[in-house]
């Protein structure tokens, strides 16, 4: 077999944040679940609200009685994702105390026409094609190659030599997975 691509990739801290928190806030896998953790959230407040005019029997008094749960349903929908971003930072920098870091700083991946293979200083991954779910290009940025709902690969822009090789690169992938979505 021979091989078409081989990239070092140089993963940051910054790299593995920008991934969680694409992942969490607009990829294909997290929009699901917090579009879906908003909407319990939102019942289970609006519930709430409904249980409290009802016992308060529609009363000027009930309605002031729902602002501060008003307020508080808004302030959540609105600050989910802000938070979400100060819970991973702190997530990672705990991760990271402990040296359980979910990704490996330095990798080479190379890509066969019927494989690819991630070789790390800790270990070496071989993966069909068929293995893959989905790619995602983020802002011209960075490619991430999902072999499940959990696991990507991070492929930063900086690990191609040129746009050409870049272009030549996503044409290749474009054959082995249909699911690619551009951001």
């Amino acid at each position: 077999d021979n091989m078409k691509f081989q990239f070092n990739v140089n993963t940051s801290d910054q790299d593995y944040l920008d991934y969680n928190k694409f992942w969490m806030l607009r990829s294909h896998y997290g929009k699901k679940q917090m579009t879906t953790f908003r909407i319990v959230i939102a019942v289970i407040i609006g519930a709430i609200i409904l249980i409290s005019l009802y016992g308060g029997n529609f009363t000027l008094d009930s309605f002031i009685g729902i602002i501060p749960m008003a307020i508080l349903l808004t302030l959540f929908e609105v600050l989910l994702s802000p938070l979400f971003v100060l819970f991973l930072r702190s997530h990672l920098k705990s991760l990271k105390k402990k040296g359980k870091m979910g990704y490996s700083p330095s990798s080479v991946i190379e890509f066969y026409e019927d494989v690819f293979i991630e070789t790390t200083p800790d270990n070496k991954i071989e993966q069909k094609y068929f293995a893959i779910e989905r790619v995602s290009v983020v802002d011209n940025k960075v490619v991430y190659i999902h072999v499940n709902s959990i696991m990507s690969y991070i492929l930063p822009f900086s690990c191609f030599q040129s746009k050409e090789q870049y272009n030549e690169f996503f044409e290749f992938i474009k054959t082995k997975c249909s699911n690619i979505d551009i951001y």
